[in-house]
């Protein structure tokens, strides 16, 4: 029986893919069984910023999905750090990411507002679904959609309505009750490699764990992360007085101690596929 969260049919449905573990899982199931439904598109949002990993996997699935009859689209505003730093040193609007800031003590004030999901990766993706569909900009959508995230039971917390009217989100693998460890041998028994995690390299909500395994193993990204840490300090509107910090110490990245002891401290997410949070 295939899994619907919703009653009604649907006139469209794609799949949002983050190229990490659930959403690659949720593919898996939707290509091979029949426990969910298989998508008319596998749309992936590109932020311009994700680690060189996620786009080496996300060739292998996009070849994968193809074998199995369904393509996965691009869907892309433009590269999100350009956004971010670009137009902040433009004096123009900035698409705010959640980077913590610091208080006049030097301790931590709080987070910025999260505009990234929304502007990089819910709205290209919606974009192109309309594109898929045949609507030119403006055009009321008339068509039922429904969208499949790779959400799991142990992030039931992310599962959110969509902004569009027409467009149900639905969450599969909470209906068959997967965690994300069931997620990874979904992928490796269909004989893909393992995923890592899918998130911008210099994202905020990454654990110390996950920092110290970036400037061990890839001190590419790490150096991409430190350059963005750098070039987003007065980004806030008290500029020096309230400065802006990848890192939740509110310490420069190449300077922070990554504590990977805490078992308390873990990703707040492991995967951003277009509900990173929201």
């Amino acid at each position: 029986m295939k899994i619907d969260t919703t009653s009604g049919d649907y006139d469209f449905t794609y799949l949002s893919l983050g190229a990490g573990v659930q959403s690659s899982a949720l593919l898996v199931l939707a290509l091979t069984t029949d426990t969910v439904p298989t998508p008319d598109a596998v749309i992936f949002a590109d932020t311009g910023d994700e680690p060189s990993w996620v786009y080496d996997y996300l060739a292998t699935l996009a070849m994968w999905s193809q074998r199995h009859g369904v393509t996965v689209y691009l869907a892309r505003k433009g590269r999100l750090s350009e956004w971010v730093i670009d137009r902040q040193r433009n004096g123009e609007r900035f698409v705010s990411v959640p980077v913590y800031t610091a208080a006049p003590d030097g301790g931590r004030e709080g987070m910025l507002r999260r505009q990234c999901t929304r502007e990089f990766k819910v709205e290209p993706i919606v974009k192109k679904v309309r594109e898929l569909l045949g609507y030119e900009p403006r055009r009321r959508v008339r068509e039922s959609v429904r969208s499949m995230l790779g959400i799991t039971i142990d992030e039931v917390q992310r599962m959110k309505p969509s902004w569009h009217k027409w467009i149900t989100n639905t969450f599969p693998l909470v209906d068959l009750g997967l965690h994300r460890h069931d997620c990874m041998k979904i992928v490796t028994d269909v004989g893909l490699p393992e995923p890592q995690k899918s998130a911008c390299v210099y994202c905020p909500y990454h654990s110390d764990t996950y920092w110290q395994w970036m400037k061990d193993a890839e001190p590419e990204a790490f150096a991409q992360a430190v350059a963005f840490d750098h070039a987003i300090r007065d980004m806030t509107m008290r500029g020096r007085d309230q400065p802006a910090y990848v890192h939740r110490s509110c310490v420069p990245l190449d300077e922070a101690n990554f504590d990977t002891t805490d078992p308390d401290q873990v990703d707040m997410w492991a995967e951003c596929e277009g509900m990173c949070g929201v």
